[in-house]
């Protein structure tokens, strides 16, 4: 059987307003953000999908982004928060302004204590995986960050690097048969 998913980035923070990075840093949405997930709930309302549950990254920025889709969608549709889904750990770099110098360390995972790239790769296709057969055949959202959806991306298409923009409220549609993952529709990408 096949299972649905729709990886969205959370909402816009303040700290991606000013182009920093956040990582596990555990900000809140900004006004924009919010707005951005309640178009992305009305968005998914129009489609006429019945979604089955919300999973979401734990940190407050997707957290929050979640639970504004729910009530738009179904104030019932339970939201669950697994770790598997947190950003990536950038390290030294967490904080930092994104500059061209401090994102090539980053692409060449060269930042002291930041979570390497096959490391986050695993985790997330692997927790991917486990959701797909644990709710076999069912339509999924995950709530999640920039690094989490490009884990997932880079795993399973060669077209898709680290190095790919990504803008606030992105959408990516994807099906899991027999444990391989398959983009299906990217719904907004900058």
């Amino acid at each position: 059987m096949r299972t649905f998913f729709c990886f969205i980035r959370h909402g816009e923070t303040n700290w991606n307003q000013e182009r920093r990075i956040q990582g596990r840093i555990d900000n809140i949405l900004n006004e924009t953000g919010k707005n951005q997930a309640k178009e992305v709930g009305e968005l998914l309302k129009k489609e006429g999908i019945n979604w089955d549950i919300i999973i979401t990254s734990p940190l407050k920025r997707a957290y929050e982004t979640a639970t504004i889709i729910q009530s738009i969608l179904q104030p019932k549709l339970k939201v669950i928060a697994i770790p598997a889904f947190q950003e990536r750990e950038f390290g030294k770099a967490e904080g930092m302004a994104i500059s061209k110098e401090i994102f090539d360390r980053i692409v060449i995972d060269e930042v002291d204590g930041m979570e390497k790239s096959t490391t986050l790769q695993k985790r997330v296709k692997d927790a991917t995986l486990d959701l797909a057969r644990k709710y076999d055949g069912k339509h999924i959202i995950v709530v999640a960050h920039s690094h989490v959806i490009k884990g997932l991306l880079t795993q399973i298409d060669s077209n898709y690097t680290f190095r790919d923009k990504m803008a606030n409220s992105a959408m990516y549609l994807f099906e899991v048969e027999n444990d391989k993952v398959r983009l299906i529709k990217e719904k907004r990408r900058n």
